[in-house]
């Protein structure tokens, strides 16, 4: 099917864009010539994506966009078992994936920094120390996985992609996130070793 499929929190779903048209997965979707299928859910850690994707498995897709542990990161910190949890939830979502479309390319963005961690108790425990802890666990888990890449926000500006919540993209985040996702795979494109991505 040539369908983009994405999982993961709110940013996957849209808030902060003004349309859907403006959204990250639907211009990933039409960057790479797919059509959007978003089962991003607001507010959502790893472990209820993993949960999603036990409870209804992924269908068959051509790709998948994955972004997930912002919330994670913002409610446990730099915890150790929370960042166990989420490594073992990602690797659950992409074995569910891969699984269902062996041949799908999947594109695990990384979580652009915030400008603020402090609002929304109780996830009011992030820091860019923590955002970065759980992007090493994103690249250590896609390189796992032959199809997997991780996709790094290049150009991200927190001061300028942010909403006024401080949280969400608005439509400028929106496009550099679908411009790394897209850049990450494009249609024909070799699939390199998330790894060896990484600067």
């Amino acid at each position: 099917m040539r369908v983009l499929t994405a999982y993961g929190h709110s940013w996957v779903g849209g808030a902060g864009a003004s349309s859907v048209a403006t959204r990250l997965v639907n211009l990933t979707a039409r960057a790479l010539g797919l059509d959007a299928d978003n089962r991003g859910v607001s507010g959502t850690a790893s472990t209820e994506t993993a949960e999603l994707v036990r409870r209804q498995p992924p269908p068959p897709a051509a790709a998948f966009l994955i972004m997930t542990g912002l919330n994670d990161a913002r409610l446990n910190g730099l915890s150790p078992d929370g960042i166990d949890r989420y490594r073992a939830a990602l690797s659950e979502i992409v074995t569910a994936v891969t699984t269902a479309a062996p041949g799908a390319y999947v594109v695990l963005v990384e979580q652009p920094r915030l400008l603020d961690y402090s609002g929304y108790p109780p996830h009011d425990r992030g820091s860019d120390d923590a955002v970065d802890r759980y992007n090493d666990v994103l690249r250590e888990v896609a390189a796992r996985f032959d199809r997997a890449i991780a996709a790094r926000v290049d150009g991200w500006d927190p001061y300028t992609m942010l909403d006024d919540d401080a949280v969400h993209p608005n439509d400028a985040g929106h496009d550099a996130v679908a411009r790394a996702a897209g850049a990450a795979v494009a249609p024909g494109a070799t699939v390199r070793p998330a790894a060896r991505q990484q600067a």
